[in-house]
């Protein structure tokens, strides 16, 4: 019963549940004496042999924190496919006023909801929108962009298990970059919305000729992307549907990048999503116009 517990817990069994199946200290001390048990931390071992996996040496060191304990942090991103661990460390999240066990890296916290907890791999874990919480708090902006990357390729990022956090965060430290992260991450996928409804809505007339999206135009000064381009007639479109959440250095960026798509003989023409949504229509007839005036310009 012993091993077979072992196996199903990456190795690690804790003295609790020994002593759930009615084995003593004694029992243990016979066999970490004769090499069955190997200590990991206090009153959890290894059976079998002293060798352990990453995953088991997260599940021991999450037994070694006593009921309440998870998987935090780099170790739990790590396990959710987020980030590798770049400290290599067990990182656990233990109840406020816990001490921890030793050779461990321990957070405290006086509460975790329960919906800030799972289990994945057989392994207590901060969900996945806490683990950002956490993150946060140790990771560079770009580096937590690229945790929520992952985590949205993989089918992992629920948005509003974020904002969900985010609302209970009570200025945790970390909670400001993950909103601006947040932020930044639904303008980005509103935009990719609203470039859907764009294309659908150029498409529903045969008189506009297919553009090209997100493409590299040559400004007087420098290379510039722009979300939708017609090179015979010198057209560029931007997509701003969501200026509410751009900052001013956002809005003097853009103007300073159609100024020199302008100098070098572009035109450009922003529509928000009104435009698209609401006016598609009178859209069309200024897209239009705009394609007429620059046919056969080089």
């Amino acid at each position: 019963m012993v091993a077979r517990i072992a196996g199903r817990q990456h190795g690690v069994i804790s003295v609790g549940q020994l002593r759930e199946l009615g084995l003593d200290r004694f029992w243990v001390r016979r066999r970490v004496e004769s090499g069955v048990l190997h200590p990991v931390h206090r009153a959890v071992y290894a059976v079998g042999r002293p060798g352990l996996s990453l995953r088991g040496w997260y599940l021991a060191g999450v037994l070694a924190g006593g009921p309440g304990t998870v998987l935090s942090y780099r170790a739990g991103a790590e396990l959710w496919g987020l980030r590798p661990n770049s400290t290599g460390r067990v990182e656990i999240t233990v109840p406020h006023g816990r001490a921890g066990p030793s050779g461990v890296t321990v957070h405290r916290t006086r509460v975790l909801a329960p919906q800030d907890v799972t289990v994945r791999d057989g392994i207590p874990v901060t969900s996945v929108a806490r683990t950002l919480l956490d993150l946060a708090a140790v990771l560079r902006p770009p580096d937590l962009e690229v945790a929520i990357d992952r985590a949205e390729r993989s089918g992992l990022f629920d948005l509003d298990a974020a904002v969900d956090v985010l609302n209970r965060a009570n200025g945790r430290k970390g909670a400001k970059t993950l909103r601006q992260v947040v932020a930044a991450y639904r303008i980005s996928t509103q935009k990719s919305v609203l470039e859907i409804a764009f294309k659908e809505l150029i498409a529903s007339t045969p008189r506009i000729t297919a553009p090209t999206f997100n493409a590299l135009v040559q400004g007087e000064t420098g290379t510039h992307e722009v979300d939708v381009y017609w090179p015979v007639e010198r057209l560029a479109v931007q997509l701003d549907g969501f200026e509410f959440h751009r900052t001013r250095r956002d809005r003097e960026k853009d103007a300073a990048s159609d100024a020199d798509l302008e100098l070098a003989g572009e035109r450009v023409m922003r529509l928000t999503w009104d435009d698209v949504h609401v006016n598609g229509e009178r859209t069309l007839r200024r897209l239009q116009l705009a394609l007429d005036r620059g046919e056969g310009t080089t």
